[in-house]
This record gives C-alpha cells, sequence and structure tokens, in this order.
C-alpha cells in the first residue's frame, strides 16, 4: 500500500521553528489533552514540551500556530486523544513524520502525571514516555518529559518513520532490470474497467513497462496475433476524505494466457490505495501502483 504525500507539504518550507540539518526528522507538538477540571495545564504542558524540543538540533519542530493553520484550512478538526490513524491523516496534510501528542492528569491535590505519545505518521507505531510529580515542578517534569520524547525518537527513528520510497521511475526501471528471461512474445492487453469499458489507465500503464522491457504489444487492430493474452478487470472505489485530501483504491484481477496452446500462466490480483490532493490523481495513481506490483511478478514468467 502507498501513499502519495501531497503538495500541500510545500508549506513546511517557510514554517520550521529553526533550521535545521537536512537529516533532521520533522516533529510536531499537537495537544497535550489535560482532565476537564485542569484543561490550563494541557495548555502548559504542550506550550512548554514544544519550546523544550526546539533546541533538539537533529529535530525540526513545526510552529504550532502555522500547524493549526494548515489543519485549520483542510476543515481537520481533532477533539479528544490523538490517534495512529489520525496522526498519519495529519502527516498527510502537513508532511509531519513524527506527531507528539498526549494527556495531563492530576491524581491528588497537587500531584501530576503527563503522559507523552509519540506517533510515527507513516508507519502509526506509537511510542509512550511518562513523568510524574508535584504540580509545583512543572518546568522541571516538561524539561524531563521533552528529554525522554527526543530519546525516543532519536533510538525509534527507523520504526518511527519509513525508508524513502522509489519513485515511479524508479521502479519501472527496477522491473525493467529484474527480468533475467531472454524470452520477449507479443502481449495483447485487454483490462476493463468494472462497468464494461476500456482501462486506459490501467493498459497504458502495464503498455509502458511491457514496451520498456522490451515486449511486443499488439492490439485488436494489428495484422499479428499475440503470444499471449492479458485480459482482466479494474474495480475502484473512493476512501475516506480529509478536508481536500482524497483517497482511492484500487482492485485489478488478470488471466494470463498463452494463445497459442490455450494454457494458463497465470491469475493474479493486486490492491493498493494511495491518498491524493486530487480525486483524479489519486485514482489514477493507485490504478498505476496496482499495476506496477502485477507486472513486476508476471513479466519474468513471460520472459522464460
Amino acid at each position: 500500500m502507498k501513499i502519495v504525500i501531497p503538495l500541500l507539504t510545500l508549506f513546511l518550507a517557510g514554517v520550521l521553528a529553526h533550521a535545521a540539518p537536512p537529516s533532521a526528522v520533522t516533529v510536531a507538538v499537537y495537544d497535550f489533552k489535560g482532565d476537564n477540571r485542569f484543561e490550563s495545564l494541557g495548555v502548559k504542558v504542550t506550550t512548554l514540551v514544544a519550546a523544550n524540543l526546539t533546541t533538539e538540533t537533529n529535530l525540526a519542530l513545526v510552529e504550532r500556530a502555522n500547524l493549526k493553520k494548515a489543519l485549520n484550512e483542510q476543515a481537520f478538526g481533532v477533539s479528544g486523544m490523538v490517534s495512529p490513524e489520525t496522526a498519519s491523516a495529519i502527516g498527510q496534510i502537513t508532511g509531519v513524520k513524527v506527531l507528539v501528542a498526549g494527556q495531563v492528569m492530576k491524581t491528588g491535590d497537587n500531584h501530576l502525571v503527563i503522559v507523552a505519545n509519540i506517533i510515527g505518521t507513516e508507519t502509526g507505531r506509537l511510542f509512550s514516555d511518562k513523568v510524574e510529580g508535584s504540580a509545583d515542578r512543572l518546568m522541571d517534569l516538561t524539561s524531563t518529559l521533552s528529554r525522554k520524547i527526543a530519546q525516543t525518537i532519536n533510538a525509534q527513528t527507523t520504526n518511527l518513520i519509513m525508508v524513502a520510497q522509489e519513485s515511479h521511475a524508479e521502479r519501472l526501471e527496477r522491473i525493467v532490470k529484474s527480468i533475467n528471461g531472454t524470452n520477449r512474445p507479443s502481449v495483447s492487453l485487454g483490462i476493463l474497467l468494472k462497468n464494461g469499458w476500456p482501462g486506459a489507465t490501467t493498459t497504458g500503464e502495464f503498455g509502458i513497462i511491457l514496451l520498456k522491457a522490451g515486449f511486443k504489444v499488439v492490439d485488436g487492430k494489428s495484422d499479428r496475433k499475440p503470444d499471449v493474452e492479458i485480459t482482466g478487470v479494474c474495480n475502484t472505489s473512493a476512501g475516506p476524505r480529509h478536508g481536500d485530501l482524497y483517497s482511492y483504491g484500487a482492485v485489478i484481477e488478470l488471466k494470463v494466457v498463452d494463445r497459442r496452446t490455450g494454457n494458463i500462466i497465470a491469475f493474479d490480483r493486486q490492491e493498493s490505495t494511495v491518498t491524493d490532493a486530487t480525486a483524479m490523481s489519486a485514482n489514477r495513481s493507485a490504478q498505476a501502483c496496482a499495476v506496477d506490483a502485477l507486472a513486476e511478478r508476471v513479466l519474468p514468467l513471460l520472459a522464460k
């Protein structure tokens, strides 16, 4: 499953709280929720933790005002505790890699327990840190908690942040290079949408990969009959929407047949989901991602 980061993330270029090295992890401190009677404590903890984390040179903190502005512009609201699913949506809107949020609880007349949740917006992994002590020592408590948060991010970077994904062009190049056999039969493509119309996106993407890999692609108007016929169905459906972000899913089912013998070379199925700035681009990208995965498995079989 692939998630595409939308163009809205470009806003980050101007909102980092301080200059940071290229390898710095982009972090946002969302809200520490206080008990109903102590909401002001949550606001104070949020402010202090954000201020403390700005001193960590390996972290690039997003200013809270700009974070709120970006989320408000996308009509995105969060109530209660932040979940990994919510963090993922915030990450897609803002480009933030790690989201810090939490809860402040008063367990006695003057005793505080502060829990910080550190969530990878790409991976959904959640780690927690906790401090407790007298409310009179709020500065010390938040300072200690901030150090723990920074240490957790440093220690769990590979769990919080996904390895950079290859570009579409890089993936196509890798697929082509992975084909070891020398056989290059002629191939026809007949992938339909669920309404029976030809799937232009899926056919086009598959055709591009076949041609790059040296296969001959023929259609019904060609004089030459195909050696292999690839037929199938592509179903697409809209997913949940967050503000101006759209998600689409694609499911492609294929049958690959050796036309000369009638033998079935393969049955295969692939699902893919993509989130992007427009419904059309999310739909097309989801189909292309599914085709790429199928081609990576099917083309080596044809080249044998």
